[in-house]
């Protein structure tokens, strides 16, 4: 299946102007939708009870915090923030802001296991997996349904997320990734190393949970 990589909102939805005529019984025109990239976070979507909006949009988001094994507890900082996933239709839409982080380009995973009890985190088992793809970046395809690519921060521990994706889906029957963990590496995933692209220690997650 197919990833799209989308750095922003969609834009405008363009207009359909229907025009009468006596004669031929009328025509018309028809609108669409166009993407385009950019390289600043979104805010998420409206929500209401349940994790869904009025519109049957899914939303869900994972709490980051750090990892609290000493040999992955930053000097630099305490990784925290949010990373809220909205899903319309087939597209999940991927956006967040954290804090804490050393400079540079730290890879981001969702993780096969729910289960973050290690102070390493190595508990949350490998990449999510589940259509058995080579690993790779969000903008190849085929790849792991949780390869996200790297989150860049600034000189101040600042990263954010905005990336679109066409092969999770938020409790569907096919790669649900409710209750499943979204990983912060230490280093930079090289986008070609198997299994996991070579990022390192596991410096903070957070489990994906409908937005209450």
């Amino acid at each position: 299946m197919n990833r799209l990589t989308l750095l922003a909102a969609p834009a405008a939805l363009a207009a359909a102007l229907v025009l009468g005529c006596q004669d031929s019984g009328g025509a018309g025109g028809a609108g669409h939708d166009a993407e385009h990239g950019a390289a600043h976070p979104t805010t998420a979507a409206t929500r209401s009870a349940g994790g869904t909006d009025q519109a049957g949009t899914k939303v869900a988001v994972a709490n980051i915090r750090p990892s609290q094994a000493a040999s992955t507890q930053p000097s630099w900082g305490t990784p925290t923030g949010k990373i809220t996933f909205t899903q319309t239709g087939g597209r999940v839409k991927i956006t967040g802001d954290l804090t804490g982080l050393p400079p540079g380009r730290h890879g981001i995973h969702i993780h096969e296991k729910g289960d973050m009890s290690a102070p390493d985190l190595m508990s949350t088992g490998g990449h999510y997996n589940p259509d058995k793809h080579p690993h790779g970046g969000p903008t190849t395809s085929p790849v792991h349904a949780g390869d996200f690519g790297n989150l860049t921060a600034d000189e101040s521990g600042k990263a954010s997320i905005d990336l679109t994706v066409t092969d999770i889906t938020l409790g569907g029957e096919k790669n649900d990734v409710l209750g499943k963990p979204v990983i912060i590496h230490e280093k930079a995933d090289d986008l070609k190393s198997q299994p996991s692209g070579n990022s390192g220690a596991r410096i903070a997650g957070g489990l994906i949970e409908m937005q209450k």
